[in-house]
């Protein structure tokens, strides 16, 4: 398991940032969870993350577990900081 806190950035396109987000999650076979405060969910859920809030400049708590997880943290790492 790789647990890592990343400080989010605002993307170009927020309206289609969350479907963009649960598709390239989807593409890992690896558990994929993002945690702020006392609210936790399953990146690969659209419905988990339409609840998730996602401030640019809030620090966020990616957990991935699994045998792809490296790769995994690596792109929700840079899906969380690129513009």
């Amino acid at each position: 398991m790789i647990t890592k806190t990343i400080t989010f950035v605002k993307k170009k396109q927020p309206d289609r940032m969350i479907p963009m987000l649960v598709q390239t999650a989807s593409r890992f076979q690896s558990r994929i969870l993002f945690k702020q405060a006392e609210k936790t969910a399953n990146v690969k859920s659209i419905m988990g993350m339409l609840n998730f809030t996602m401030i640019p400049g809030e620090n966020i708590e990616v957990s991935t577990e699994g045998d792809d997880e490296g790769e995994a943290m690596a792109q929700m790492e840079e899906f969380l900081t690129s513009e």
